[in-house]
């Protein structure tokens, strides 16, 4: 593949933001639109970047337009969840968050986020199940087993969050 071919744009993009180039990534995948203005894993991986960098309207913008080219698929529809928390709008992170595990059922991030935002709407007892699930999942992990610790405490086990 040429170097200018959307996804190899796309893949060096990926590189980038993998090391921790945010700036370069940036400029590869606005490369990508600029060849193809709706490749949705382009906005995807902008929405992510865009979170990383505190910018929920960039976040919530990218991972709309990304759903938007391929509303079925459960990475985008988990990075939208995750853009929804975080903008405050749990409720409807919640559904974006069921929608993808609906589609994959053991993504350990969506299951955390899932039981994070049921947790910060009051629902620990429902919080439970997904954080349990994401720190089977994620042993090593110390988030998930936190977040479960604090939806435990929530709930009224004191003893369950010790």
């Amino acid at each position: 593949m040429p170097p200018e071919d959307p996804q190899s744009l796309l893949q060096a993009g990926a590189a980038r933001h993998a090391a921790g180039d945010l700036a370069a990534a940036e400029r590869l995948y606005r490369q990508v639109l600029k060849r193809r203005p709706d490749e949705p894993n382009a906005h995807n991986l902008l929405g992510v970047l865009a979170r990383q960098r505190g910018d929920a309207a960039g976040a919530l913008r990218h991972t709309k337009r990304a759903l938007a080219a391929a509303p079925e698929e459960p990475v985008f529809l988990a990075n939208r969840g995750a853009a929804l928390a975080e903008a405050g709008r749990l409720a409807e992170a919640v559904v974006a968050l069921r929608a993808a595990l609906a589609r994959r059922p053991e993504d350990p991030v969506a299951l955390r986020n899932l039981g994070q935002a049921l947790s910060a709407l009051g629902d620990a007892a429902a919080a439970l199940a997904p954080l349990a699930q994401a720190a089977a999942l994620l042993p090593e992990a110390p988030e998930p087993r936190l977040a479960l610790a604090h939806a435990r405490r929530e709930a009224g086990d004191a003893a369950g969050a010790a």
